[in-house]
């Protein structure tokens, strides 16, 4: 496994949150859910009732390490100077790490199969595995530009509840974790579960469904009660992006 070059005036657990999310948005490349720049990952600072972690907007998911991250102030203060602040990112990582102190992870993400599920009438169905993941813990939330309607970070963070998942209609995906890996399971999950869907139904409009008592169990898989999730293969994860995109742990 790499080592990771940390910075000597971070504090060690503040590194390892970095380096799980510069991870996070390398993941991010790897299974093609960027946005170019637009969109956000988050990461709750252990210990630091004040801060959080984002992205400056101005730099590609591929180019994001451990020690570019800025900190953040849920005041919307940065620790640095230069870069481009993602407002869209602060607006609404702000407001759920503030509303979900239970969570230190969240993704946003505009996938194409997101996008597409999250403007059909019924949202997400019961015909995947996948689906059956994240369907005990999904809520909607209907579109508003986070930039333009002034209680949108507080009306979203509303609507997720005490949810882990999230279909923001016409938009695209949220997902929260407690850590970096279930944050990466559940939007795994979900976003497969919406390309799923979108091949069964551009091949039928009668899709097969499974039985309630058979999702019941999936839910049960699923349930944030069951987790955190994904630890078995976060580390394989890691490794992954080792041999693949070395440099995220600097």
């Amino acid at each position: 496994m790499a080592v990771s070059e940390q910075d000597p005036a971070v504090p060690g657990d503040e590194w390892a949150a970095r380096v799980d999310l510069a991870a996070l948005y390398r993941l991010a490349v790897h299974y093609g859910w960027t946005d170019v720049t637009s969109t956000h990952i988050s990461a709750r600072i252990p210990g630091d009732r004040d801060h959080y972690l984002l992205n400056s907007y101005d730099l590609m998911f591929h180019e994001i390490r451990a020690s570019n991250l800025v900190k953040m102030g849920f005041d919307g203060s940065r620790d640095r100077e230069g870069g481009v602040l993602n407002l869209a990112g602060h607006i609404i990582h702000s407001a759920v790490l503030s509303a979900r102190p239970d969570v230190n992870f969240v993704i946003h993400s505009h996938t194409r199969a997101g996008i597409a599920v999250s403007a059909m009438p019924d949202g997400l169905l019961p015909l995947s595995q996948h689906a059956g993941f994240v369907l005990g813990t999904l809520a909607t939330h209907p579109y508003q530009d986070s930039t333009a309607a002034a209680d949108e970070g507080a009306l979203l963070a509303r609507d997720l509840g005490d949810n882990f998942a999230m279909l923001l209609e016409n938009h695209g995906l949220l997902v929260v974790g407690r850590t970096a890996a279930e944050a990466f399971t559940y939007h795994y999950y979900l976003e497969t579960a919406c390309k799923i869907q979108v091949d069964i139904l551009s091949c039928t409009d009668r899709p097969k469904t499974i039985a309630e008592d058979a999702m019941a169990a999936l839910h049960d898989w699923g349930a944030p009660s069951a987790g955190p999730h994904g630890a078995h293969q976060w580390p394989g994860l890691m490794r992954l992006l080792d041999e693949t995109q070395a440099g995220f742990r600097d």
